[in-house]
């Protein structure tokens, strides 16, 4: 009896097993389904947001064309006139900077009259026989000409020609006759964004002097190198004052 009943439960469960299966599978079925349909409406929902970006974006641009033809209809005359304005006054301003640079090229012409005016500084420094005049803080200076114009004072402006050496070695690292000969403004004098050894070095001269100044690195720009100029560099100046404001 005993064996019979086992029979019949192992019987059942056979019998029950395929049912399970299809079961399970119908199961999986409706889970990749409602997978599906959530993609589905996701993907949808987002092309409705981009559509709607883009509509509004459109609108937008539309709206901003038809302000801005409205403001043009509206202002054409005003525009005009301002247009007018602007030229006129870059004009002046033109005018202005030919004004200013014919009147340093007649100054540089004067302040050289009679020699050529350079159009590139010499590659080593000239030979000066004077003796230099040492100041409390290292600062040398050595008139090589005399001028005979406006002095320059602390405050002023002074427009100089200018070239520089290094001494150790002669070399020329900067000069304003290879920049066209446009002199070079020092304003205030004394107080100018300038290397101390020019704002002290400059005090004194005369339109159309010429002074060297030898400026130890204390002066000039210290245990920092700048461009060409190595650190710790005793730099050589010639300059010439070209006028005095």
């Amino acid at each position: 009896m005993a064996q019979t009943a086992n029979d019949g439960n192992k019987t059942t469960q056979k019998l029950n097993r395929p049912g399970q299966r299809q079961q399970e599978r119908l199961q999986r079925i409706a889970r990749r389904k409602r997978r599906q349909q959530i993609i589905l409406s996701s993907i949808v929902a987002i092309i409705l947001i981009v559509l709607g970006i883009v509509g509004i974006t459109q609108y937008q641009a539309y709206t901003i064309r038809q302000q801005t033809l409205a403001v043009a209809a509206t202002g054409t005359s005003t525009t005009k006139a301002e247009l007018k304005s602007t030229a006129q006054a870059n004009a002046s301003v033109t005018a202005g900077i030919q004004a200013s640079a014919t009147s340093a090229a007649r100054t540089v012409s004067t302040v050289y009259a009679g020699t050529p005016i350079p159009t590139s500084g010499p590659t080593k420094p000239p030979v000066v026989t004077q003796s230099p005049t040492k100041l409390a803080d290292g600062l040398q200076i050595i008139d090589t000409k005399v001028g005979s114009g406006a002095e320059a004072k602390a405050g002023s402006t002074v427009s100089v020609e200018y070239t520089g050496w290094l001494q150790s070695t002669g070399q020329k690292f900067d000069s304003s006759f290879d920049h066209g000969g446009l002199p070079y403004d020092v304003t205030p004098l004394g107080q100018a964004q300038i290397i101390p050894g020019w704002n002290e070095g400059l005090v004194g001269m005369k339109v159309g002097g010429t002074r060297r100044l030898i400026i130890p690195p204390s002066l000039a720009y210290g245990s920092k190198a700048n461009g060409p100029i190595p650190a710790n560099s005793v730099l050589i100046f010639d300059v010439t004052v070209v006028a005095v404001k």
